[in-house]
């Protein structure tokens, strides 16, 4: 009896495949994970910063998480900030408009040559202990109208002085 004949036989088969492809995706994840750090430093570029800078930063960034910030840092990539006001923000990996919500998307540049998790903690710090001076710094865009004037609002208090 060949596997074609047995349709029963054929699913077993295929199903198990399936689950040996499924086995080795979920490696090949696990091992990006553990690696996503050395990942990080391969694909930002920072040559002019030492790697002992580097280390510093993402210690100091690590060690200022919470333990729930930290562990969806290191499964996803990203964290949430929650604002004194309750509005949360999630943070990603450092890139043009890394901070966002449900309907809006923040970019906030830090100015100089720091390490990538440099930029990130400050971002953290900043929403978490100053919100309206996020909102007058960043760069927004925005799907709804509801932000408008929350931004307006801070700029208002911090007015840009470029």
């Amino acid at each position: 009896m060949t596997p074609t004949s047995d349709p029963a036989l054929a699913l077993r088969v295929l199903g198990i495949s399936v689950g040996c492809g499924l086995v080795v995706a979920a490696v090949v994840v696990a091992f990006a994970r553990a690696c996503l750090p050395w990942l990080d430093d391969c694909f930002t570029r920072h040559e002019a910063l030492p790697a002992a800078a580097r280390q510093r930063a993402r210690e100091l960034f690590l060690a200022q998480l919470t333990v729930r910030q930290r562990r969806s840092w290191h499964l996803r990539r990203r964290f949430d900030a929650i604002a004194a006001s309750g509005r949360r923000y999630t943070i990603s990996g450092y890139r043009p408009f890394n901070v966002c919500t449900r309907d809006a998307l923040f970019c906030i540049q830090i100015v100089d040559r720091i390490p990538v998790y440099d930029k990130l903690l400050a971002q953290k710090l900043l929403i978490e202990s100053d919100e309206q001076r996020f909102l007058a710094r960043a760069n927004v865009r925005t799907f709804s109208s509801r932000w408008r004037p929350l931004i307006a609002d801070a700029r208002k208090q911090y007015p840009v002085d470029f």
